[in-house]
């Protein structure tokens, strides 16, 4: 089985799942509309109130009234930095967390708008309701040449203030380490952020006469990462995490990490529930 064939069948596993609560976080604001909590009768399993129905002992439902239609932009920010992971590549995971979003979008009845950007729309796709499409969309993103390329924020928000003229769900898979500003896009817009990580290049080790290969302009350079060098970038990397971490919170932007060595389904549903 090929690797796209392998993470849209995982994914959709997850979605249609029982226990799968990323549906319900996705479509909780503009979707649907919290009505009531009743007693269990053959309803959806997703919707089942575990507090409640521990409380009360009974199995409880969350009733909700359906209003409309959601816009939902799924954006992969692709950058050079993509194409790194110890565990795997965080190309990979980006792949599989946009399999995720896009098939919760879809189950909901709601628009899909897939985006791959860059410093300019690589990918852009007309509204999604169909598997297959996504499916065909996840073996694009696997495929994706990220050489020599880079974010540019500004033109993003332009884009996506061009393309989507009404109030949206937009959630932005990036590894964040350039420098970002999503005040355009949160100001009218649901804005979740998907960070992602390697464990490795959080936690360097000490490593002599390393061979290193430069992802933005293929330059290969030896270097030696001794305590002092990790020290520094440790420091770097802290700073700025904390910069992007304060940059969220003042655009009410929610976001979390997921790492290359995590199952991104329990960190995805945290995202979409802040």
């Amino acid at each position: 089985m090929n690797r796209a064939k392998e993470i849209f069948m995982k994914a959709k596993k997850n979605v249609f799942n029982s226990n799968f609560g990323l549906y319900e976080s996705l479509i909780k604001g503009d979707g649907l509309d919290f009505r009531e909590i009743k007693e269990y009768e053959n309803e959806d399993l997703r919707r089942i109130n575990y507090k409640a129905s521990a409380k009360s002992g009974e199995l409880k439902v969350n009733v909700f009234n359906e209003t409309k239609q959601m816009n939902v932009v799924v954006i992969l920010a692709l950058s050079s930095s993509l194409k790194f992971g110890s565990s795997r590549l965080k190309l990979d995971l980006a792949a599989e967390v946009f399999t995720l979003l896009a098939l919760a979008t879809t189950m909901g009845k709601n628009l899909l708008f897939p985006v791959v950007f860059s410093n300019k729309p690589e990918l852009f796709y007309e509204p999604v309701s169909d598997e297959n499409e996504i499916y065909e969309i996840t073996k694009d993103i696997l495929n994706l040449n990220t050489f020599k390329k880079e974010i540019d924020f500004k033109k993003l928000s332009e884009f996506l203030n061009s393309v989507i003229k009404r109030k949206a769900a937009v959630f932005l898979i990036s590894d964040f380490l350039e420098e970002i500003d999503l005040s355009e896009i949160s100001y009218q817009n649901d804005v979740y952020a998907v960070v992602l990580r390697d464990f490795f290049e959080e936690n360097l080790t000490t490593l002599n006469d390393v061979d290193l290969i430069s992802p933005f302009d293929g330059d290969k350079f030896e270097a030696n990462l001794d305590e002092i060098s990790i020290k520094r970038y440790k420091k770097l990397l802290k700073t700025y995490d904390e910069k992007l971490k304060e940059h969220f919170l003042q655009n009410k932007v929610s976001f979390g990490k997921i790492y290359t060595n995590d199952e991104p389904l329990s960190k995805l549903i945290q995202i979409a529930r802040r």
